[in-house]
């Protein structure tokens, strides 16, 4: 199953009362690339899930998946 990072940042910018400059703001982008990555338009980075989790409240947790019965998190994986 592929994850869409976009509605989630939008659900939680419409709990926040945020609109997309304001985002754009908060994370240093120019407000029409926040406007591309929410209408996937453009896709969305490391370095933008960063600020934007940042800039949101977002907690991201990244999964591992090695067959059905092998699912680690990154807790998980040693140093």
């Amino acid at each position: 199953m592929k994850f869409q990072f976009g509605p989630v940042v939008k659900e939680r910018m419409k709990q926040m009362g945020m609109k997309p400059s304001h985002l754009a703001r908060e994370t240093g982008y120019c407000s029409q690339y926040i406007r591309d990555l929410l209408a996937g338009r453009r896709r969305w980075n490391e370095t933008a899930i960063n600020k934007t989790c940042e800039a949101l409240g977002i907690d991201v947790e990244f999964k591992v998946t090695l067959g059905s019965e092998n699912t680690r998190t990154e807790s998980d994986i040693p140093d």
